[in-house]
């Protein structure tokens, strides 16, 4: 049985579990590879510029593809989507396993590949999130969100990694894994049943005409834009964003000798992993906006008490509490977009917030690399714990005055129609 019916209450069902284990196994993957494909193209040449181009690459193909993937996921048949993304990815990766084999590939090649990878990451992400809402329960999404959080940090530390131990036998051993991890993703898609709806008596995708790219890209960002949690929460991301992206990196590089470095690494990928299993329980327990405006706090604490304790061990606590509070908030966020969003508009706000929570992120590390030059270390971490408490000050504002913290409707979206002109699921179908 598709959708929510197939999964007995309590549980996440067989499906979710299937699309789990499948893009799990490709995350893992991709993990390695983003290691690989810098080391890659600087050996193709020897300029450590191309490296960077490798890496530009691949954030390319992730932002050029994000508001599409969006307009596809609300569109298409997602499971033949899925099985499409991964198999062109399996491909890539393949190909670029062999051009590998026999020396190092063209420049060309490697940017090629990069950019598809990203490409195809992208597209998954929002497919995922609605498959997810179509075949868990509402009150398991927290725990559902909570484990694809999971899954992340794992990959993170993990990937990189494995991603190093196949790089020293041969670069195109790691293309080659993941080439097998994409293929092991199409194997689980292959298994989902077809034609998979959102939910009983939802429209199921695909099944009309809708307005144009252009349009149906619009119509997401005007919900963003209307519901005030979704608009506070893509500011919110965006700020953290610019936070980890960027003060975190120049703090880490100041941290010491490579010892050092790898422990407040590998407190980053605890604390990420903690904060990811502990987000089910605290997403179904507080007001999201209340929560998400507790863990910017956190964030906001946590930055200069690692700064107080640079130099000793306990250093590491609050920086794994920061890394911590990051998954806590994406679940909030993304829980609740999921049970405020109507069925059609799912992919499209997924991605714009997706969108517009990554664009500045990209200046973080020349910002944070400037102001601990022009500031010293502690007086940019400072900096940016005063944005990050005002940022938690406005997430406190959303609720202040109501009762219990929060609003009748803890998003702010009360007003928000349900279901007519803005799902073309039941108008005119995208």
């Amino acid at each position: 049985m598709s959708g929510v019916r197939g999964a007995a209450a309590g549980r996440l069902g067989r499906s979710f579990w299937l699309l789990y284990g499948g893009e799990s196994a490709s995350a893992l993957g991709t993990a390695a590879s983003v290691i690989a494909l810098p080391v890659v193209a600087l050996r193709s040449g020897g300029d450590i510029r191309q490296a960077g181009l490798a890496g530009t690459a691949l954030s390319v193909g992730v932002l050029l593809a994000r508001l599409p993937a969006g307009v596809l996921a609300d569109r298409c048949e997602r499971r033949a989507l899925l099985l499409l993304c991964n198999a062109v990815g399996a491909l890539v990766l393949a190909a670029l396993a062999l051009s590998s084999s026999g020396g190092a590939p063209p420049l060309w090649a490697v940017l090629v590949a990069a950019l598809l990878l990203g490409a195809v990451g992208s597209t998954l992400a929002p497919v995922e999130n609605v498959v997810v809402r179509s075949v868990v329960r509402p009150e398991q999404l927290p725990r559902a969100v909570g484990l694809l959080q999971s899954r992340t940090a794992v990959a993170a530390t993990a990937g990189p990694l494995a991603g190093g131990a196949l790089l020293a036998v041969h670069p195109s051993w790691v293309f080659a894994v993941d080439a097998g991890s994409y293929l092991a993703a199409v194997c689980c898609v292959a298994l989902l049943p077809k034609g998979m709806r959102e939910r009983p008596g939802d429209a199921p995708a695909g099944s009309a005409a809708g307005p144009g790219v252009r349009a149906a890209l619009a119509e997401g960002v005007r919900f963003i834009w209307r519901v005030p949690f979704l608009r506070y929460a893509v500011v919110n991301a965006a700020v953290l964003n610019l936070v980890f992206n960027g003060l975190l990196i120049v703090v880490i590089a100041s941290g010491g000798d490579a010892l050092d470095i790898g422990v407040l690494t590998a407190a980053l990928g605890t604390g990420g992993l903690a904060g990811s299993l502990l987000a089910p329980a605290l997403a179904r327990r507080l007001p999201p906006a209340r929560g998400i405006a507790l863990g910017t706090a956190v964030v906001a604490l946590a930055l200069p008490g690692y700064t107080a304790a640079q130099g000793h061990w306990v250093a590491v606590l609050p920086l794994a509490l920061a890394a911590a509070a990051g998954p806590v908030v994406t679940v909030l966020v993304a829980v609740t977009q999921m049970k405020v969003t109507p069925p059609g508009l799912q992919g499209r706000v997924h991605s714009g917030i997706g969108f517009l929570a990554q664009l500045v992120a990209p200046a973080g590390p020349t910002l944070a690399g400037l102001c601990a030059h022009a500031f010293g270390l502690t007086g940019t971490v400072a900096g940016a714990s005063a944005v990050v408490v005002l940022l938690a000050a406005v997430g406190a504002a959303v609720t202040a005055g109501r009762p219990g913290g929060g609003p009748p409707d803890p998003t702010g979206a009360a007003d928000v129609p349900e279901r007519h002109s803005d799902n073309p699921a039941e108008a005119v179908r995208g």
